[in-house]
């Protein structure tokens, strides 16, 4: 499953989600979010921000492998939506 490494680089930095989301300009809530991986959306911008801030590529704060249904590649809803 594809997931946020956000929290491992920023403390490997010595950062916590306050000092981040003032570096990031970005709001409390939505770092810890992205620092939690609880976000269902990750917004470009918002990526934008936390890689500057930490000084990496946008590619390097993603981790995993994305899931594949039993169908092959697509998400269930996709799928039917394709077969449709």
């Amino acid at each position: 499953m594809t997931h946020l490494l956000v929290r491992e680089l920023a403390e490997k930095q010595g950062l916590n989600i306050t000092t981040l989301a003032r570096k990031a300009n970005l709001a409390y809530t939505t770092t810890h979010m992205l620092w939690h991986d609880t976000a269902k959306v990750w917004s470009r911008e918002s990526l934008d921000r936390l890689a500057i801030a930490l000084g990496v590529r946008v590619g390097d704060m993603i981790g995993g492998e994305p899931e594949a249904s039993e169908s092959g590649n697509l998400e269930p809803e996709l799928l039917e939506l394709v077969e449709a």
